[in-house]
C-alpha cells in the first residue's frame, strides 16, 4: 500500500481517533485534528506509542468558525506539498439549541457546513495529487427525513435535536452527490458513508451513557475502507453503508435538495465560486 497523506477531521474522540490510529498502523502520514491543543497533543502521543508511526501531526480548528476553518485549511497547504485523502469525520448531536457564529445552529454548522467550507479552501491542495479521495461522514439517521423544512434553516429556532442531526447529514449526502459531479475528470472522488450506530460520545448524548451502539473500531473500519480500498477509489457521488455501496433516500438524491444545500452552504460559509480543474 502507499504511504498517503490523510487529514481526519475530529480524530481525538470515537471513530476518528480510531481511524487515525489505524491509518497510522498502515504506514500512512495521519493528520490529526481536534479544537483542543492539550488533548490533540496527548492522543498523538498515544496513537505514536501504539503505532510506532514517527508520521503524526497535529491540527488544531474550532469547526463552528469559519475563520478557523479557513486557517486550518491554510496551515495544511502551507505545511504539505500534497493531500491525497480528507476524511470529513467530525460531527456533533446537540440535546439543545446552541448557536454557532452568525447565528448558525450548532449541528448544522459542524456537520454539514465545516465540511462544505473545509474541502473547499483544500480543493487546490487535493487537486494537486495525482489520485485523491474526499471522504464525507453521513448517517443512516438521514432515511427519517422526508421533507426540509427551509424556513428553519440556518438557525434552527424550530429545535429537535434528531430532526436537527438527520437534515444535516442529508445535506452531507447532498453536497457529496453534487460535488462529485463537478469533479468529473480532475482525479478527485468524493463519497459519504454511514459508520454504523456506534457507542460514541454522539451516540451517547442522542441515547444516554447505555446507549449499546458497536465499538468504535466498527466504525473506523468503515471509513477506512471508503479512504483506502482500491475499489471505493473508482467511484464518486456513492453512500456506503457497512462498506457496502448502497442508494441514499430519494430526499438526498433529488436535484433540487442538492441544489438548495449547495446554495445555502455558499451563502453561509461566504464561497462566490467554487474553482475546479
Amino acid at each position: 500500500m502507499t504511504a498517503e497523506t490523510i487529514l481526519v477531521t475530529g480524530s481525538t474522540d470515537g471513530i476518528g481517533r480510531v481511524t487515525a490510529r489505524i491509518l497510522a498502523e498502515q504506514g500512512h502520514r495521519v493528520l490529526i485534528h481536534g479544537r483542543n491543543r492539550e488533548k490533540g497533543r496527548s492522543v498523538r502521543d498515544s496513537i505514536r506509542e501504539a503505532t510506532g508511526s514517527d508520521q503524526l501531526d497535529l491540527f488544531i480548528a474550532d469547526l463552528t468558525d469559519r475563520q478557523n476553518i479557513r486557517d486550518l485549511a491554510a496551515d495544511v497547504t502551507e505545511t504539505y506539498g500534497r493531500l491525497d485523502v480528507l476524511i470529513n469525520n467530525a460531527g456533533v448531536f446537540q440535546p439543545e439549541r446552541e448557536v454557532a457564529p452568525g447565528g448558525i445552529e450548532m449541528t448544522l454548522a459542524v456537520n454539514f457546513l465545516a465540511p462544505f467550507l473545509l474541502t473547499h479552501e483544500l480543493l487546490p491542495l487535493l487537486e494537486a495529487s495525482r489520485s485523491t479521495r474526499i471522504v464525507n461522514v453521513a448517517s443512516i439517521a438521514h432515511r427519517s427525513v422526508h421533507a426540509i423544512d427551509w424556513e428553519n434553516l440556518p438557525a434552527g429556532e424550530n429545535y429537535d435535536p434528531y430532526t436537527a442531526y438527520a437534515v444535516s447529514k442529508v445535506g452531507v449526502i447532498a453536497f457529496t452527490r453534487r460535488l462529485a459531479g463537478m469533479l468529473e475528470g480532475t482525479g478527485v472522488t468524493v463519497n459519504s458513508l454511514h459508520p454504523g450506530v456506534i457507542d460514541t460520545k454522539l451516540l451517547r448524548a442522542y441515547a444516554g451513557e447505555n446507549s449499546g451502539g458497536a465499538p468504535p473500531e466498527q466504525g473506523a473500519a468503515v471509513e477506512v475502507y471508503v479512504a483506502t480500498a482500491p475499489e471505493a477509489g473508482e467511484v464518486s457521488g456513492r453512500y456506503f453503508e457497512k462498506k457496502q455501496e448502497t442508494m441514499p433516500s430519494a430526499l438526498a438524491r433529488d436535484a433540487g435538495v442538492q441544489k438548495r444545500f449547495w446554495h445555502l452552504g455558499m451563502e453561509l460559509t461566504g464561497i462566490e465560486e467554487w474553482q475546479v480543474g
